[in-house]
């Protein structure tokens, strides 16, 4: 979480930033000066991308320590493993062979990436991945900013492609005519028996007592059909970076 500030080699009117995202994982963010009194004073206006502070300390505090708090959320999170991706993927082959009609994700940090999060999944048969960007807003997904983990991780689970990418298919499940039929025997009102019976796509949680879900949970008879296909991820990454090595299609 520690940060180093330096003049960059690149311009005599901005900053490198080396920003320790963890062990051995440094990100450098470049930050560019305006209004300098002088040529060797630091600028009275500090730009990240299109956020403006004041000094250095305004930029510690509005713009280091919330990326500490975001790397804190990644490393405590329920599917954070502390892994290299590859051993995350070994992982989740492993899990799909013991129960092929479960969906299995985690996060990991990208290798390719400092400071960049992996999602890591499996739907069929091939691991996919899609690349998460930590910002001080929250954690950025293509097009959209997450203020949790959570948040993203409950949009990937309805969509598995990307937001605004078109969702896999998804098999015809029985419970739509099971409700369809409960409401034309109780006049439009479904009864509470068949309520209960129903479970949703992702299935209880891990705390309940009811079976697991067909996403990471304990192995259950699978639905109708054949699995959701998955429809390869966009090309294009999540356009969100502050540093000079990011993600191909990410802003620099």
């Amino acid at each position: 979480g520690e940060a180093l500030i330096r003049p960059s080699n690149r311009s005599c009117d901005s900053l490198n930033i080396h920003w320790m995202v963890r062990g051995g994982c440094i990100k450098v963010i470049e930050v560019l000066e305006e209004d300098k009194d002088t040529d060797a004073s630091i600028g009275n206006r500090l730009i990240i991308k299109k956020e403006t502070y004041g000094s250095i300390e305004e930029l510690m505090g509005r713009y280091i320590a919330p990326m500490n708090d975001r790397v804190e959320e990644v490393q405590h999170h329920r599917k954070f493993l502390d892994k290299l991706e590859d051993e995350v993927d070994d992982k989740l082959h492993l899990m799909k062979k013991s129960n092929p009609a479960g969906v299995f994700y985690f996060i990991c940090w990208s290798e390719s990436y400092p400071g960049y999060v992996s999602l890591r999944f499996i739907m069929s048969r091939t691991a996919r991945h899609h690349t998460i960007g930590i910002s001080p807003d929250g954690f950025v997904w293509g097009p959209k900013t997450y203020d949790s983990m959570d948040r993203l991780m409950n949009d990937f689970k309805k969509n598995p492609a990307g937001p605004g990418a078109r969702p896999p298919n998804r098999p015809s499940g029985s419970s739509t005519s099971s409700m369809s039929t409960s409401r034309q025997g109780t006049g439009g009102r479904t009864d509470e028996s068949n309520t209960s019976s129903r479970q949703s796509r992702w299935g209880a949680r891990s705390g309940d007592v009811a079976g697991g879900s067909r996403w990471g949970a304990s192995a259950r008879p699978p639905p109708p059909g054949p699995p959701p296909s998955f429809a390869a991820p966009p090309s294009q990454p999540p356009t969100f970076s502050y540093t000079s090595n990011a993600p191909p299609g990410y802003t620099r």
